[in-house]
This record gives C-alpha cells, structure tokens and sequence, in this order.
C-alpha cells in the first residue's frame, strides 16, 4: 500500500507557499508610494494577469504530455479534457491575443460582447452566463474541495490507496491546500464590502479587480495539479 499522492508533496515549497504568499501581498506593494510600476499600465499588462497567463500555459502543456504518457483510457480522458480546459481559460483570458496585439474587435462581433472584446466570456446572453457562473463556480468548488477538503480529511484519516488505483492519482496531495483556500477566500474582503455598500472605498485589488486575483490562484492550483501528474508518470516510467 502506498500513502496518498506524496509526489505532489515533493513540489518546491516557492511554488506551494512561498508564490501563493507573495501574490498575496503583491498588491499591498503596490500602494507603498513611488513604488507602484503598474500606475498607468495598460490593465491586461499587471503582473497578477501576467502569471495567470503562465501558470496556465505550462498547465496546458504538462496536461497534454501527461495524457500522452498514461496507459489508462479514463486518465488520458480526462487529462485531455484538463489540458483543453486550461488552453480554453487561456484563450478567454488574453482574449486569444488581443490583449498583447491589441486588435479592434470586429463592430459586428463588439455589439454581442458587454465589454467589446474579442472573447466568448463576456458574450451577452447565456455564454455570458455559462463562463461567468457555471464554469467559474465549478471550477471554485472543485479547487477547494479537491485541493484542501479531500486531501486533508484523507490524510487526518490516515487513508492509504494502492498505487495502481484511481484514488491515488485523481485527488491532489495537502500540499495544494494552501493555494485552494487563497481561491476560495481572496474575494471575501469584497463580499462583505458588497453587503454593506462599501465596496467603491475598498482599493482596486480588493474590489472591482479582485476578480483578477481569483482567477490568478485558480490557474496556479491547475498548475500545481498538472505539475503532480508530469511527476506522477515520471516516476512511472522510471520504476518500470
């Protein structure tokens, strides 16, 4: 019998806590006088968009090259359908590259989209909907019940799974726990500002772009867990 997933326990604390963190604080240096490099920035070019961007990318392909190596239908299945999801969070995300190149969205296309970009999240109607609530929400509960709630109550339980087993390698290790709880409470500040109608005294970061930094975890979780499959069938291979 083997304990629960300990190849994810042995990704690098900079990126399971030490990079959480910073994102963390990243935006209160920014209020810190003379010291703010993004004042005047284009907004898409900030550094908490930025990572977002990354940690997806290498997600998409450490998914793929995971689906690659597995020998098991159901597990190429779903990497698949991780590495795909992420390239799709991607593409939304940098409005498949008019945020870099800055092209004007076609009139025809602008009129369908609340903030005249050229995506599909911000589509008026029910695609609008789809992104923003049921996919977003979906995938906020499967971070912070796959990521902390799972592994956590499995390791207090001192539950073992075979190697072989798709328990083993479906549930993310406690080493993700830090990073799901950041996703699942970064917004928490807003919320209760919302309720009390104080939300417009709240700074940027933590009302109307709070939205930003959510996202920012959710794409780093995506990535801790990608980086634990590539490490899964490394080990794999190399014990065969």
């Amino acid at each position: 019998m083997d304990s629960l997933p300990s190849y994810r326990q042995d990704l690098p604390r900079w990126l399971t806590l030490h990079l959480p963190l910073f994102i963390l604080v990243y935006p209160f240096l920014l209020m810190i006088p003379g010291f703010n490099w993004e004042e005047g920035l284009y907004r898409e070019y900030g550094l908490i968009e930025n990572l977002t961007v990354a940690f997806l990318g290498v997600a998409v392909v450490c998914f793929f090259r995971s689906a690659r190596a597995c020998v098991s239908n159901l597990q190429r299945l779903m990497l698949s359908g991780l590495s795909m999801g992420c390239f799709l969070f991607l593409g939304e995300e940098i409005s498949w590259g008019q945020h870099y190149f800055r092209w004007v969205t076609p009139e025809e296309f602008k009129q369908l989209n609340s903030q005249g970009e050229t995506n599909l999240h911000n589509l008026k109607g029910g695609l609008e909907y789809f992104f923003t609530k049921v996919a977003r929400e979906a995938l906020s509960i499967g971070t912070i019940v796959g990521g902390f709630v799972v592994p956590v109550w499995l390791k207090r339980r001192g539950v073992v799974f075979r190697r072989d087993s798709l328990n083993f390698w479906i549930w993310p290790s406690a080493s993700c726990a830090l990073v799901a709880v950041l996703s699942a409470t970064v917004r928490l500040p807003n919320n209760i500002a919302h309720e009390f109608g104080l939300e417009d005294r709240l700074p940027n970061f933590l009302g109307h772009n709070i939205g930003e930094m959510k996202e920012c975890y959710l794409a780093l979780f995506l990535l801790l867990y990608a980086l634990g499959q590539c490490r899964l069938f490394r080990q794999s291979t190399a014990g065969a």
